[in-house]
């Protein structure tokens, strides 16, 4: 838009009788900013809306002299408006090309002021060199007076102290000619610039000769004041000030005195204790390191105040000592042919205690060493730290083999005998876990202690590897021994009260395994952390667990076996009267809630208790659904009688959570579906037993009701569980097969029935009618049941319970012939 504005201006100029065409929007814009509001003023004005508004009537064309006179007056005023405008517009104009000429006028005056002040500036700067060029060449004249006067003095100074420092050492005056020579040393560093001169190149042979013969005189010193032996028999304090001339001298005459020094002390150690001698066996170990004692005594006593301390003679006597003692070793146990572990463990440790010593001796100075080190002092040198650990030790730790080789034959020892020593804990009745296992972890303890002090590398690395080995063994030999899992040994209450030894040793052994395992990951060297690993040696202990808690459960079961078998030998299908719960229930009643007791207070981990609750009532119920199966045939009396001793059975399940010291206050939920849903199903069967055949239809109702599946075979294995033979079971047969026909919605197989392959193919029903069980019998029975054993349950026998579960039972039956009466009336119907 403001392009064609431009455009359109242009125009107006090239066309000057033309009036510019200005756009709607900016000219509403012009004036919006401008404030204008009169109607005259708008761009959209339009004469004749105008005039209507002045004039809407007849009667306001009065007034129209009025409005003319103002519009003139509105007309004149406008003129005069623009040409004020006008005039200032020109008049702008012409000031503004004034102003700048002036401007332009100002800058040139500006710019030669400007090359004035230069021009100035380099004849100032001119001047002044001129001026203060002789200062200058005073100046350097001076500094070069001053270098030269000093140079002269400090050669003057030199060559005294090279004349004195001749005298001092001819008359071996060791102490001042050190402190001379270190001047000496010090002012020739001035003159190294100046070597080309040939008097100072004179002076610094000099100087070179000087030191020679100095280190001749030192080293003849130590020669004369030890002998042969290395006993002292020169002045301590003169031997001192050699020292101080050999420190200045530099650390070439320092290590040859040192070196001197130590083959003396150690000339006899080296002869002693030679390869060829009885003394360097290794059982003669401790020899050496009392050796090196009785030196270092006599450098403490007699020699302490010949060496600087900085030098630290008696620990370069202690390295040296390890060297050789290392070397020495080396070849011994290379040459050995067979090692004694005893032997070789004894030596072990004296190393090791002896190179604690003399890391504690010399502790402190590593410690000043590294002070010293740190703030970097200036003109000290540094002095020697001392590593003391594993300087010899090292040498053992190839043949730390023989090491673990015998902790291996300890270890399988010491698992043969726990085979022997955990039969009597059956005795004692605190003991929670077998003590075999606190004792083999005790031995692990120490053992892997010991070891860490030997090596944390390799070692310590064979000797993990060795702890997994004997766990697995432990687990498999001791936790599930032969006594665990025997099935032919006699089931007693000591046998439940070991296997659940067992579990608790197998659980402890889990835990501690893993705390082994962290304590070795602490312990081992960095390459070997990641390779420790006892995860499956965990799951191993798991694993013995869960085998502890099957165990227990087929012990459970296996005592239950006789009165599974009572339950088999009674005439359930010739029984024709209900009664109170039946004898072999009670005396499952008593083998189970013994067993239970046992293993509850026995078992230390409550979650493992309840695990064991879980598998026995799954694995009793089906148990027990199959002794049903047994029992064959089975008439509607007989189911009745069956259903009281389930509720009985159930009854008793329910209360296996509490019977532990500390008992559960409620059923786990989970415990109680399972418990429900196995008794659901021998309850489903009972009932479908209950019903009697007649009418067919019914029975099949009742069927599809109570198992809800169409497989033929199920059905015809109740209708024998019933009782009934091959031709009675022909009309049912065919029934069923029809009413599958019309029944989409059953299922293949229900699984509430046991497969086939669990249940034994020949019923036992020949018996004799002597054994029918009658109300009064078992009223009998069952009032010289003791309720005291069963009080310490949560009232588990208390009085009339049993009469109650009765009363519960009868009134279920009642309802359940009630409702199949129901059921026929309405098919009549």
């Amino acid at each position: 838009m403001l392009d064609k504005t431009l455009d359109r201006m242009q125009s107006h100029q090239e066309n000057p009788t033309e009036a510019p065409k200005i756009p709607t929007l900016l000219e509403n814009k012009v004036l919006g900013i401008l404030g204008v509001t009169h109607p005259l003023d708008s761009p959209q004005f339009d004469p004749t809306d105008y005039m209507n508004k002045l004039f809407p009537n007849e009667q306001s064309l009065a007034s129209i002299d009025t409005v003319i006179h103002k519009i003139e007056y509105k007309m004149t005023d406008t003129s005069l408006e623009a040409e004020r405008l006008t005039n200032a517009q020109s008049e702008l104009g012409n000031t503004g090309a004034k102003e700048l000429g002036k401007a332009k006028e100002a800058i040139k005056e500006l710019f030669q002021k400007i090359q004035d002040i230069k021009a100035k500036a380099a004849q100032s700067e001119t001047m002044v060199h001129a001026i203060t060029q002789d200062v200058k060449s005073l100046d350097y004249a001076k500094r070069h007076l001053t270098h030269s006067v000093t140079a002269l003095k400090r050669l003057q100074m030199l060559v005294t102290a090279v004349d004195q420092l001749e005298t001092l050492s001819h008359n071996k005056q060791y102490k001042d000619s050190a402190q001379l020579l270190q001047a000496v040393v010090q002012l020739m560093q001035h003159f190294k610039s100046y070597k080309s001169v040939p008097q100072i190149a004179q002076l610094s042979d000099r100087i070179t000769k000087l030191k020679l013969h100095l280190e001749e005189f030192v080293l003849q010193e130590f020669d004369q004041g030890f002998n042969g032996d290395g006993t002292l028999v020169g002045q301590p304090w003169l031997l001192n000030d050699a020292c101080f001339v050999a420190s200045v001298l530099g650390e070439e005459p320092k290590e040859k005195i040192l070196k001197k020094y130590i083959d003396l002390q150690l000339m006899s150690y080296r002869q002693i204790f030679r390869l060829s001698e009885e003394t360097s066996q290794i059982i003669h170990i401790s020899r050496r390191y009392a050796f090196l004692k009785r030196i270092l005594k006599i450098c403490d006593e007699k020699h302490s105040e010949i060496f600087p301390v900085a030098w630290c003679a008696s620990g370069r006597l202690c390295q040296q000592f390890c060297d050789y003692t290392k070397i020495d070793l080396e070849s011994l146990l290379t040459s050995s042919p067979q090692l004694d572990v005893k032997e070789l463990l004894k030596a072990l440790q004296l190393t090791i205690e002896f190179e604690g010593q003399l890391k504690k001796r010399y502790e402190k100075h590593a410690s000043e060493a590294q002070s010293l080190r740190s703030v970097k002092l200036i003109g000290k040198k540094e002095e020697p730290v001392f590593h003391f650990e594993r300087s010899i030790s090292a040498c053992f730790i190839p043949y730390l083999w023989i090491y673990i080789n015998a902790e291996d034959k300890t270890l399988k020892i010491m698992i043969e005998s726990y085979t022997l020593s955990d039969k009597s804990v059956e005795d004692d009745t605190n003991m929670t876990v077998l003590p075999s296992s606190t004792d083999l972890f005790y031995f692990y303890r120490e053992t892997l202690a010991q070891c860490a002090k030997f090596s944390t590398g390799k070692a310590l690395w064979d000797l993990c590897q060795l702890f997994s080995k004997y766990l697995y063994s432990y687990c498999n030999v001791i936790i599930l021994s032969e006594s665990v899992l025997n099935e032919k040994r006699v089931i007693t209450s000591e046998y439940f009260r070991f296997v659940s030894l067992a579990l608790n040793t197998a659980d402890y052994c889990y835990i501690t395994t893993a705390q082994l395992e962290e304590k070795l990951k602490e312990t081992i060297d960095s390459e070997y952390t990641e390779k420790v690993d006892l995860k499956d040696v965990q799951e191993t202990f798991m694993n013995a667990v869960s085998i502890c808690i099957d165990t227990i459960t087929r012990g459970i079961e296996s005592n239950c076996e006789a009165y599974f078998q009572q339950m088999a030998k009674l005439s359930w299908g010739t029984m024709d009267t209900v009664g109170d719960q039946s004898v072999y229930v009670s005396a499952l009643q008593d083998s189970i809630k013994r067993s239970i007791v046992i293993a509850g207070k026995t078992i230390a981990n409550k979650r493992y208790f309840r695990t064991l609750n879980d598998r026995f009532a799954e694995s009793f119920l089906s148990k027990y659904l199959l002794n049903i199966f047994k029992c064959r045939p089975v008439s509607e009396i007989g189911a009745e009688q069956m259903l009281l001793d389930t509720h009985t059975i159930k009854t008793l399940l329910m209360d296996i959570p509490f019977m532990r010291p500390e008992g559960s206050m409620t059923i786990p939920t989970s415990y109680a579906k399972l418990v429900n849903k196995g008794i659901s199903k021998v309850e489903a069967i009972l009932k479908i037993v209950m019903t009697p055949i007649d009418p067919i239809d019914g029975y099949i109702e009742n069927y599809i009701f109570l198992i809800g599946d169409k497989h033929m075979v199920n059905f015809t294995r109740i209708l024998d569980l019933k009782g009934l033979k091959k031709p009675e079971q022909s009309p049912l047969v065919e029934a069923m097969q029809r009413k599958i026909l019309h029944t989409e919605e059953l299922k293949d197989n229900s699984g509430i029935l046991p497969s086939i392959d669990q249940v034994t193919a020949t019923p036992i029903s020949n018996l004799p009618s002597s054994i029918t069980t009658s109300f009064s019998t078992i009223a009998t029975s069952a009032s010289n049941f003791s309720p005291n054993a069963l009080q310490q349950f949560g009232g588990v026998g208390k009085t009339g319970r049993l009469n109650e579960n009765f009363r519960k039972l009868v009134m279920t039956g009642m309802a359940f012939r009630k409702d199949l009466q129901d059921r026929r009336d309405q098919q009549h119907n």
